[in-house]
């Protein structure tokens, strides 16, 4: 077995196992978590449309972080929207949609923009430094760098990517379309299988972290 047999057929399966089986493990954890003694000391939404309107709010804006950290939120915002476009791409690009590279080329740029500039603003900026820990510069490193190979190498403009990601689910992978893309397909392999274990997980319990957290409605 060589180094690129294990990163294109080996590795794809393992690390959607971690990513899955990690993630359910944080949304089984949440769920059982204590419920916060619930003090309505502000309003909040009650309804179910009111309360998708605010999460929605707060993912696809970053309210939060525009109202108490301006300095964060635009470069956060295109980090984020560049990860959006990512899953995006790889749903449009197995759908078939040829327009699915561009989207690719998109979010990375924007993930690769964010991610750089997040991290100059925890390095220049005293206040931030101060507060800032190991872990929070290597998860931009680790992202600015799974962008940045992805963009270098093509990975997010070749549409050929589709056929080996189809082969995956026939457990017969095509080798050959990624033999160029050994570096990016790894760094995204070993970022499915690190996610869980970090706070980027945290999309995975956003709804209880309205409910039981923010709301303390579920008992």
């Amino acid at each position: 077995m060589d180094l690129g047999y294990l990163i294109a057929a080996i590795m794809p399966y393992v690390a959607v196992a971690f990513f899955v089986f990690g993630l359910g493990y944080k949304i089984i954890y949440w769920s059982k978590a204590p419920v916060n003694l619930h003090w309505e000391l502000f309003p909040y939404p009650h309804t179910v449309s009111e309360q998708l309107k605010e999460m929605l709010t707060e993912v696809f804006t970053l309210r939060s972080l525009y109202l108490f950290n301006r300095k964060f939120w635009l470069p956060s915002l295109m980090m984020h929207y560049g990860i959006y476009l990512v899953v995006t791409w790889l749903v449009v690009l197995l759908l078939g949609f040829p327009f699915a590279p561009y989207l690719g080329m998109l979010g990375g740029v924007l993930a690769l923009a964010g991610s750089f500039s997040l991290l100059l603003l925890r390095l220049f900026i005293d206040e931030v430094r101060k507060i800032s820990v190991p872990v929070e510069y290597f998860n931009l490193i680790f992202i600015f760098l799974l962008a940045l190979s992805s963009l270098f190498t093509g990975f997010l403009a070749d549409f050929q990517v589709r056929f080996y990601l189809l082969s995956l689910f026939t457990l017969k992978p095509a080798l050959s379309i990624v033999a160029n893309y050994h570096v990016p397909l790894l760094l995204l392999e070993l970022f499915l299988i690190y996610v869980p274990f970090t706070r980027m997980a945290h999309f995975a319990v956003k709804f209880f972290t309205y409910h039981k957290i923010k709301w303390g409605e579920l008992h």
